[in-house]
C-alpha cells in the first residue's frame, strides 16, 4: 500500500494513528541523486501518538534497498538500509529547545507537511559514509592480502629483492 505524501502529523497524532506502506523512488529525488539506483520502493511504518508529556511525536522504522558505488572497485554494490527514527513535531524552530533529547524536531509550520521529505531525511542519514562488495565478491579484493601465508610469501620475496639487504650482510 502506498503512504500519502501529504499529512496533518498532529491531526494523525491525536487519533494515535499508525501508518504502514510504501513510497516509490519518484517521491524520493535525493536519495535518488545520492545513490546510482533505489531498486525497491522504501517501506515505513509510523507510529503518530501523543507522549508523556503531552507532544506529538512520531516514531517507527524505514528500509529500502539502493545501489551505490563499492569503493575498492568502482563498481554498483547493492546495499539494504534500514533505520528506526523518532521525532517530535514541532511548530516553529523557536520550539526546538523544547524538543526531548531521545527526539529529532519535525518542524511542520502549516497544517500539511510532507511525509516523504521527512523519511527520505532519515533515510539519507542512514547512508553509509564508504560502501564495499562483501569480502570475496569484489574485484577490488586483489590489492588485499588474501591470507596469512600468501603475504608471507610477498614479504620473502620483498625482503630479497630489497638493496638494502647488502648493508645488512655487512652488519653482520
Amino acid at each position: 500500500m502506498a503512504l500519502p505524501t501529504l499529512v496533518d502529523p498532529r491531526k494523525l497524532a491525536n487519533q494515535g494513528i499508525v501508518l504502514e506502506g510504501n513510497f516509490e523512488a519518484k517521491h524520493l529525488p535525493r536519495l535518488a541523486s545520492a545513490v546510482v539506483s533505489i531498486e525497491s520502493p522504501l517501506s515505513a511504518s509510523i507510529t503518530f501518538e501523543i507522549d508523556a508529556i503531552k507532544a506529538k511525536v512520531a516514531s517507527g522504522s524505514l528500509a529500502v534497498s539502493v545501489k551505490t558505488i563499492c569503493q575498492r572497485c568502482l563498481d554498483p554494490v547493492e546495499i539494504a538500509l534500514k533505520t528506526d527514527f523518532a521525532v517530535q513535531i514541532i511548530w516553529s524552530e523557536d520550539q526546538i529547545s523544547n524538543v526531548s533529547s531521545d527526539r529529532e524536531p519535525w518542524i511542520v509550520g502549516d497544517k500539511m507537511a510532507d511525509l516523504s521529505e521527512m523519511l527520505e531525511d532519515e533515510i539519507l542519514l542512514a547512508l553509509p559514509l564508504v560502501n564495499y562488495h562483501e569480502s570475496g565478491e569484489c574485484t577490488g579484493d586483489t590489492f588485499l592480502p588474501q591470507d596469512e601465508h600468501s603475504s608471507a610469501v610477498e614479504e620473502d620475496q620483498v625482503v630479497a629483492d630489497n638493496p638494502f639487504n647488502i648493508l645488512r650482510q655487512l652488519k653482520k
